[in-house]
């Protein structure tokens, strides 16, 4: 008995390689996904199949169950994918718009609140432009989505040595430790698995650069920062 308690905890505590993870994912999203495709399909069917009001709205309904959860797993695969970017020219100027537009867009209510101070508009970042904006918008998520202290965000964006640096500060009533969202599945609630903060990250540094998070006890401040590197041609 000793022994398959010992054998038990053993395999409790094994740390499962993140490439193995990955695997089980992807393979996991495809069966389900393959599953809920058949589920559509029925409730199709039976749509097609019957004169009943009712029953044609309900399975409309759960069409649309399906397919939500289809979105679902199909964003749980891509968070844990490795990014591969499209790098594109893209002036500072048109990333911080278009990322306002973003952030405006998800965020109808607080976006009004962040507070912009952007300097050298017309340097030029290689960037794929989808993948930055949805790891600078990581950031705001996490901030909007976790207590702060005061009314808003302070958004700085500048340029200097060849380098873009973005950077948010969020008012924060006590003291937190950022590493809690560093860690993938650390902290798992309905619809969020703590992989978000992973995957800005590896986006960042598919770029050549990188994101950091740290709490200033002084300000009591979280401040989370994105450097990237600048075209060497037009910084």
């Amino acid at each position: 008995m000793k022994n398959e308690e010992k054998s038990a905890a053993n395999g409790n505590n094994q740390n499962i390689p993140w490439e193995d993870f990955v695997k089980f994912v992807r393979q996991l999203s495809h069966d389900l996904r393959n599953q809920l495709n058949a589920a559509e399909l029925q409730s199709a069917l039976i749509n097609e199949l019957t004169n009943d009001e009712e029953l044609k709205s309900e399975a409309r309904r759960l069409r649309e169950l399906v397919s939500q959860l289809g979105v679902t797993l199909q964003g749980l695969s891509t968070s844990v994918a490795e990014p591969r970017p499209t790098l594109l020219p893209y002036t500072v100027q048109d990333f911080i718009t278009d990322l306002q537009k973003k952030i405006g867009h998800e965020f109808p209510e607080k976006g009004s609140a962040v507070k912009w101070n952007i300097s050298s508009p017309g340097a030029t970042l290689n960037i794929d432009p989808q993948l930055t904006e949805w790891a600078a918008s990581e950031l705001f998520r996490n901030a909007f989505r976790h207590d702060m202290a005061g009314d808003g965000l302070q958004v700085e964006a500048s340029v200097a040595d060849k380098c873009f640096t973005f950077c948010i500060r969020e008012s924060k009533a006590s003291e937190i430790d950022p590493t809690q969202w560093m860690q993938p599945l650390q902290k798992v609630s309905h619809g969020h698995y703590s992989l978000g903060w992973r995957r800005a990250r590896t986006i960042i540094a598919a770029h050549g650069g990188e994101l950091t998070t740290r709490f200033d006890p002084a300000s009591r401040m979280l401040i989370s920062t994105i450097t990237l590197p600048c075209s060497p041609e037009r910084a």
